[in-house]
């Protein structure tokens, strides 16, 4: 079995594979829903940033939320980050905390399933 690696910055080996933290997207009766626009706030920082759906992810209601892109704007120790969906005239907003391991981008807390309204 062949594993492909990469150095991070810290001369840390990291595998190439890219992160991404989901969650599912549902309304009020627990359908999913999907085409949601995601924007992330880092509390810390103000900064706001509009997170890219990669496809990767087919399920109905699946969403990113964050990913290894973005894994500049959070410390290691992790950062509480506000989560906003929003499309056809519903939304949702979440908070999370967001790290990383050195390498990738991973998920402290958070809601797994959040409710469009």
């Amino acid at each position: 079995m062949f594993v492909a690696s990469c150095s991070s910055n810290n001369g840390q080996v990291c595998t190439a594979n890219f992160a991404s933290v989901t969650a599912t997207a549902v309304d009020a009766s627990g359908q999913p829903v999907s085409n949601l626009a995601i924007t992330d706030t880092v509390v810390r920082t103000g900064d706001g940033f509009d997170v890219q759906q990669n496809g990767f992810f087919n399920a109905a209601g699946v969403l990113v939320v964050f990913s290894d892109n973005y894994i500049g704007h959070v410390r290691g120790s992790g950062d509480s980050v506000r989560v906003t969906g929003t499309g056809a005239a519903k939304s949702f907003t979440a908070t999370y905390q967001f790290g990383t391991d050195g390498c990738h981008v991973r998920k402290i807390s958070g809601p797994d399933t959040v409710v469009v309204r």
